[in-house]
């Protein structure tokens, strides 16, 4: 007689699954946002420090819009890396406004970097929910719809075709709210990531003004006002040489304060240096790559008087910005 035996039944039991409610929260200045290549956003809130979450302010639309990206390994073969936030989708925003500035729900995907890859937000809860803005196109805005012939019985559109339908009106909506954005001098200009301005790698800067001043020899050493091996301790080398005039190269992120200033203090040092070690009466110029920067003549004429009253001198600085 066969032995009677127990058979264990695995039983699978409930999961109790919490709904995220993430999304419903505003994006504070310690949430990680990145880009598709791991690269991440830089925030920091400056309108709205009297709302806070643990002591952290939320963002706006605009601090979010236009901050710098960090650490994108994008390779140049398709684009480079991305090093700002070029736009914030307007889906993101919350009804809930400071100086009609919106705050940026936790959406997932928030937005576009300026070479047009997707921004996402991480999410993480915080102690504050807002409701979705309700996004409106201007009242001067004509929506035009295809009409849609459908033969079938009761006059009825299918679901499908409703659910297209419906789809192509939110697509319209959201353009037309887009371009209603970025209107200026009352013309609706089409947002084109191929219309932003790129800024040169600091290689391509070099190789750019080399072209142009052909009869300098690059980077030739010099240590008390004579030439040297290249290497030798203490000596300097300017970018491009000739008798008489050397050149120094320079490309900085001269949207941000701290970084004007840095380019201040680098070119006042080594106006200094130079004038020590290379020949005699040797004419320094200094041409700063701006391209790809919105930099004012004003800005420009600023940087200069700068530089010239730490150096208590004149001193030859051009922008290249073309």
């Amino acid at each position: 007689m066969a032995k009677k035996r127990t058979i264990l039944i695995p039983r699978i039991e409930d999961i109790n699954i919490t709904p995220d409610t993430s999304c419903m929260h505003p994006i504070l200045e310690d949430n990680t946002l990145v880009c598709l290549h791991g690269g991440r956003v830089k925030l920091k809130a400056k309108k709205a420090k009297r709302i806070k979450s643990d002591n952290v302010p939320i963002m706006l639309d605009n601090e979010i819009q236009g901050a710098s990206i960090s650490g994108c390994l994008n390779p140049p073969i398709l684009g480079g890396p991305c090093t700002k936030v070029a736009m914030v989708f307007a889906y993101t925003y919350s009804d809930h406004k400071v100086n009609n500035k919106h705050s940026v729900l936790q959406m997932g995907l928030i937005g576009m970097s300026i070479k047009g890859y997707p921004i996402f937000a991480i999410p993480k809860k915080n102690k504050i929910k807002f409701a979705l803005a309700k996004i409106q196109a201007s009242p001067l805005a004509k929506i035009k719809y295809d009409r849609i012939r459908w033969e079938g019985g009761g006059g009825k559109l299918g679901a499908a075709q409703r659910r297209r339908r419906e789809k192509s009106k939110e697509k319209a909506k959201m353009l037309l709210y887009l371009e209603n954005e970025n209107k200026k001098d009352s013309k609706i200009k089409q947002i084109s990531i191929s219309n932003i301005p790129k800024k040169p790698h600091w290689r391509e800067s070099e190789e750019d003004i080399s072209k142009l001043y052909h009869d300098y020899e690059k980077q030739k050493s010099f240590l008390n006002s004579k030439e040297v091996p290249y290497g030798t301790k203490h000596s300097v080398r300017p970018d491009l040489y000739k008798n008489g005039s050397s050149i120094e190269i320079k490309n900085y992120n001269l949207d941000k304060t701290y970084s004007a200033n840095n380019l201040i203090n680098i070119i006042t040092k080594q106006y200094q240096q130079r004038l020590q070690h290379l020949p005699p009466k040797t004419e320094q110029i200094f041409i700063i790559d701006s391209r790809g920067q919105n930099i004012s003549k004003e800005i420009q004429e600023k940087i200069k008087q700068k530089i010239r009253i730490k150096l208590n001198c004149d001193i030859l600085i051009q922008f290249k910005t073309k």
